[in-house]
């Protein structure tokens, strides 16, 4: 048998080392043992243990300049870019040989293309209801950011995503939800939409680092930063960078400092410590730049770890292990590994992975029989995520990647799960779909939906953890702060660099794009503040 992502989910890949190497074994989650809590200030973490300062004599080159930018990111990248074209030389830090960063849609409010659609949205409504599904534990002067400057930001960079020949830009209006909570707000951007292209952010961020002011942009790859300095009244005035040939770069900000270094997600340790929901989840990029560089150096000169625990964008696209295929959102009866039903299925899209961590390697099936096609028109239209399922299964079948059984019994063996189990687990269900009412977990009745007519159909999902978003703590200007809330002078920090925007478990997903909405905002925000320069 061929070792594919189906026959990977199927078969014995996910016991022993396999499993250890994904990073997958006892998906339920347990905290490490040698990790306590992040707000304890405990210094049982390796990673907040600080270098010996780096000696002046091992420094073999300095530079200067206005601002200096670690990490070549959405966020770096926009801070650079906007600091730049207000005049101020730049250095721009990169761990890498390249710009590195992720997305394809953006969150703003009070926009060209909103405005040429006829949206109109209320921007706090968004806020508002981000801040729900933080539990109220974000920055309310941090999202603030968000309802007074996405607009101007996403208006800034509207005309370079067109003249990069990534337009047009358009807004996404959702289909309108019938329930409360999967609606979503028409605040997402996409690039290429009209003509259907799939554009990205990577290319063209490297394109506005390119194509910006050389003789005020020193750009410096391969030079990730290892610390920060201070002068003697405890401003931060500089950050020293391995150099590639070997030695270290000196790189002095006489108006500030931002970090911009991207996430922690390639640092198990920072992982288990501050995210320990998400513990067992593989991660979705495949990046290992991000292993919380800029945290580290900030928490090293002083900063604040915004309390843990940290949100993260989990997500099951892409799919690692599994077949990707969009509509993971449907609440079609799912079963885990033992052939078991365990949830109400009928969920959020970013809450969905809370009962899959509980279950042998984190994942389950979704289940459905020969009327889906017909079932889906009666099931409620909440059309956010929920997919096109008269193309979803096709394409599925057509590639391989669907389980498929003239009998339950056959399905089950598709999909190797106990089959006495998943038919005890079927029939039951299904008695519940023929009552109408659903007394083992409270579906909504219009979305029990039997499976009773052959073929049998079932599709593995598994979510992964695609970027922790909590960061150091800070103020609406996009400034450090201490242990005490104190500013640190000099110190600024942009996308997941920066906490206190997102502040619950999940990434709330009424408004898609955040993430990257984020990160450009807080870099645009970073550099103007840092330069002074007020909206």
């Amino acid at each position: 048998m061929s070792l594919n992502r189906r026959t990977f989910i199927k078969g014995t890949a996910f016991a022993g080392g396999a499993a250890a190497l994904l990073g997958l074994a006892g998906c339920a989650p347990a905290a490490s043992s040698d990790v306590k809590a992040a707000d304890t200030g405990s210094s049982a973490s390796g990673w907040r243990t600080a270098p010996d300062p780096i000696p002046d004599d091992k420094i073999t080159e300095t530079v200067e300049a206005d601002l200096v930018v670690v990490g070549a990111g959405n966020a770096g990248c926009v801070a650079a870019v906007s600091a730049v074209e207000d005049g101020a030389s730049v250095v721009l830090l990169q761990k890498g040989s390249t710009v590195f960063c992720h997305g394809d849609v953006w969150a703003a409010n009070g926009t060209t293309v909103q405005e040429a659609a006829g949206v109109k949205q209320d921007g706090w409504e968004v806020v508002n209801d981000l801040e729900l599904g933080a539990e109220n534990r974000a920055k309310v002067e941090v999202l603030r950011n968000w309802v007074n400057y996405s607009g101007e930001v996403a208006n800034w960079l509207i005309p370079k995503i067109e003249d990069y020949g990534m337009g047009p830009v358009i807004v996404d209006v959702p289909v309108e939800a019938d329930d409360e909570w999967n609606h979503g707000f028409p605040v997402v951007h996409l690039m290429g939409g009209a003509n259907g292209a799939h554009n990205t952010f990577p290319g063209f961020m490297q394109y506005m680092v390119d194509n910006a002011d050389a003789s005020l942009l020193d750009v410096r790859y391969d030079s990730p930063a290892v610390q920060l300095q201070r002068d003697e009244s405890g401003k931060v005035v500089g950050v020293i960078a391995e150099q590639k040939g070997g030695g270290y770069l000196l790189c002095k900000g006489a108006k500030g400092i931002i970090l911009a270094a991207g996430d922690y997600g390639n640092d198990p340790e920072m992982r288990d410590e501050f995210l320990p929901h998400a513990i067992g989840l593989p991660a979705g990029y495949s990046n290992t730049y991000d292993t919380g560089d800029g945290h580290k150096i900030g928490f090293w000169a002083g900063a604040a770890m915004q309390q843990g625990p940290h949100a993260c964008n989990i997500h099951y696209d892409p799919g690692i292990n599994v077949p990707e295929y969009p509509g993971t959102l449907m609440p079609w009866l799912r079963v885990n590994k033992n052939g078991e039903r365990f949830s109400n299925e009928d969920r959020p899209y970013e809450q969905l992975y809370a009962k899959d961590v509980a279950q042998p390697d984190c994942m389950h099936f979704q289940v459905f029989d020969a009327n889906y096609a017909t079932d889906v028109k009666s099931m409620g239209t909440s059309g956010f995520m929920r997919g096109d399922w008269e193309a979803i299964v096709p394409a599925a079948i057509e590639a391989g990647d669907i389980y498929q059984g003239d009998t339950l019994e056959e399905l089950a063996e598709a999909m190797g799960v106990p089959a006495d189990a998943f038919v005890a687990t079927v029939t039951r269900y299904n008695e519940l779909c023929e009552k109408g009412y659903d007394e083992d977990f409270g579906k909504q009745a219009r979305r029990l939906k039997p499976v009773a007519q052959a073929p049998f159909y079932a599709l593995a999902r598994q979510p992964v953890c695609l970027t922790p978003l909590g960061g150091l703590e800070v103020n609406g200007d996009m400034q450090v702060l201490d242990t005490e809330g104190n500013v640190i002078e000099g110190l600024y920090a942009a996308g997941n660099n920066s906490g206190n925007f997102f502040g619950g478990l999940v990434q709330r997903m009424s408004a898609g794009g955040m993430g990257v909405g984020r990160a450009v905002l807080t870099g645009r925000v970073a550099a103007k503040r840092a330069l002074g320069i007020n909206y």
